[in-house]
């Protein structure tokens, strides 16, 4: 009896990366005419264009435009064009290894930053097509609803090496972290106030040791 034939694998390797970069071209011409057009001024048809591929590729690889600005918001806050969960991603993996509270804190201000600046854009584009499409407007809740989720585990792994300030519970925790690094914290900080990325992670790191950790304590010399 013959062997059975090895057939080919149907995507090859380099099928795999030209069809990722369609769909990282695309997420890069949405996000650019979302931002500088909001989403009703934004056809489907002028995103292909920015992107040089098909309008049929657009719908083939995101089914509508709705689809499309959801996957642009994912992609601006993990910065992968497959939308990853953030708690997989490398940066919440090693604050959660991490078992020094402060230096949690100081790293989780350093990953969520860029975060931040890169999503808020987007985020401003999504809450103002939200007004008017219900369906965008329901997935725009859910995400915020799993942000707050993503940021009460980090206050888990927090009060997991240590205690957090008196009084002070997981979820009120979350809820303050939730709010101050948020997108309306960074309009006001960024775009009001000009501050810089640096700035930023700076205050968030400090404000959030503040806030969730017990006073540090002073030794006399």
């Amino acid at each position: 009896m013959s062997e059975p034939v090895k057939r080919r694998p149907y995507r090859s390797a380099a099928r795999d990366a030209k069809a990722r970069a369609n769909r990282v071209a695309i997420l890069h011409a949405a996000t650019k005419l979302f931002v500088a057009q909001g989403y009703p001024g934004t056809s489907v048809a002028s995103i292909a264009g920015e992107a040089g591929v098909s309008e049929d590729l657009v719908y083939l690889l995101f089914s509508t435009k709705r689809r499309l600005l959801i996957e642009v918001l994912n992609y601006a806050v993990t910065g992968e064009p497959d939308s990853p969960r953030v708690l997989d991603q490398e940066g919440p993996r090693a604050v959660e290894a991490e078992t020094d509270q402060r230096r949690q804190i100081a790293m989780f201000a350093r990953d969520i930053v860029p975060r931040s600046n890169a999503a808020r854009p987007i985020d401003d584009v999504m809450m103002s097509a939200a007004l008017v499409d219900p369906e965008i407007a329901e997935k725009h809740r859910q995400m915020h609803q799993t942000r707050l989720a993503n940021l009460t585990r980090f206050v888990e792994w927090v009060a997991r090496n240590g205690p957090l300030r008196e009084g002070l519970t997981v979820e009120e925790g979350a809820a303050t972290v939730w709010a101050l690094t948020g997108p309306a914290m960074h309009r006001m900080l960024v775009d009001e106030l000009g501050w810089d990325e640096d700035r930023f992670v700076h205050w968030v790191q400090h404000t959030l040791e503040a806030t969730l950790l017990p006073p540090a304590r002073h030794h006399d010399t």
